[in-house]
């Protein structure tokens, strides 16, 4: 910019938005070349460490329970919960969506069974009753 050039026209040079090269401009007025070298990070830097990521998937996968929850089903709101807890950051239960899948974990939704539901007497209609069903229709 010292060479006549606009903030428009170097962002347009470097493919980068006119506000980059601003706040740059002001960083190097205010603090010199020390104030525009990159620090090897891009965007925000994470809240959890490596350790914190590593810690909190084994606490994830010794279960819900043994966590102190009623059930062994993990939501959002759950994990956003032991991370306040145990590491005293918060992160937006939306975003640890995205966190847990980064640890390598998937939504998992699971399948609705009634408590009372009797396995032997489901086989027995399956291969007995049904099939006798099937062929008086016939």
């Amino acid at each position: 910019m010292k060479k006549g050039y606009t903030c428009y026209g170097v962002s347009k040079k470097l493919g980068v938005s006119k506000q980059s090269v601003m706040r740059w401009r002001d960083k190097y007025e205010s603090e010199g070349i020390e104030g525009v070298k990159w620090n090897g990070q891009r965007g925000r830097p994470t809240k959890l460490s490596i350790s914190e990521k590593k810690e909190l998937k084994r606490i994830i996968l010794k279960g819900p329970i043994s966590n102190g929850y009623p059930n062994e089903l993990w939501s959002t709101y759950r994990v956003s919960e032991i991370i306040r807890k145990k590491f005293g950051v918060t992160y937006h239960q939306d975003y640890v969506g995205t966190l847990l899948h980064q640890l390598g974990f998937s939504y998992q939704k699971p399948k609705r069974r009634a408590l009372e539901r009797d396995e032997n007497a489901i086989e027995t209609w399956k291969t007995k009753t049904w099939p006798g069903i099937k062929k008086s229709r016939e």
